[in-house]
């Protein structure tokens, strides 16, 4: 064979990938990308808690804000451990419920409730609880709204519905399909070392924020929403005081 002369085609070594062997490697190229797909709304998921948990984090100072806003009186009364000034043991703990968005930020007072764990874990009631109008003071004096002030201006989100499209309360108005966070205020149990006394210049106070609290419906109409059972929400707890 010349130095110039080409191998013929039969001589030329040829080598390649086999039927049987591309099957295989296809097998196990899906087998793996199956179970990282598989992995992939785990994944979602948990972006998704990390992400409202850093919301519910950042609540902390609007939830300060907005006590503070409403007033020492109004929280106090409204975070009572018992309502019955004949009975101090016939204890009946109301809450201060406040409420924010999905994004946060803007954190609102919805209504003051009498704690009841049947209605907040019933998937059929729209209510935590018995919804309080106002409070009779101990000492005998007037009773304290809680949903209107003593002008009769709304101060509660269930009271600014009709005023929503007017500022300034078109400001605070969350709708109810949107009030994704549920914070509920209470004061320490009886004889906690934090419990509260009226000789005290300090309200403290139990916090703990949930999630989801209401959702959209559709299915309930126009700004239709369901509330969702307490059993089935997120919680973040800490402790907050307010001064008078």
């Amino acid at each position: 064979m010349t130095a110039n002369s080409q191998p013929s085609v039969d001589t030329v070594s040829r080598k390649g990938f086999t039927l049987l062997e591309v099957v295989i490697a296809l097998a196990v190229f899906g087998f793996l990308i199956g179970g990282l797909l598989g992995f992939l709304p785990w994944g979602v998921q948990g972006v998704g808690k990390v992400r409202e948990q850093s919301v519910a984090y950042g609540l902390i100072d609007g939830v300060q804000v907005e006590l503070e806003r409403m007033g020492f009186g109004l929280v106090e009364r409204g975070t009572m451990r018992w309502s019955n000034p004949i009975d101090p043991l016939e204890l009946t703990p109301w809450n201060v419920l406040l409420v924010a968005r999905k994004k946060g930020g803007q954190v609102e007072f919805e209504q003051v409730i009498e704690s009841d764990e049947d209605r907040m874990n019933s998937s059929n009631e729209l209510f935590e609880g018995s919804m309080q109008q106002d409070w009779q003071s101990l000492s005998g004096g007037p009773s304290v709204p809680f949903n209107q002030s003593m002008e009769g201006k709304p101060i509660s989100l269930l009271g600014l519905e009709p005023f929503k499209a007017l500022a300034p309360y078109s400001q605070r108005w969350i709708p109810e399909g949107e009030r994704y966070f549920l914070i509920k205020c209470s004061q320490y149990p009886i004889n906690h070392r934090h419990q509260h006394h009226p000789s005290n210049g300090f309200l403290a106070l139990q916090i703990d924020v949930q999630w989801p609290y209401k959702l959209p419906d559709p299915s309930q109409g126009i700004d239709g929403f369901r509330r969702v059972e307490e059993r089935y929400r997120s919680h973040f707890r800490f402790p907050l005081a307010i001064t008078r």
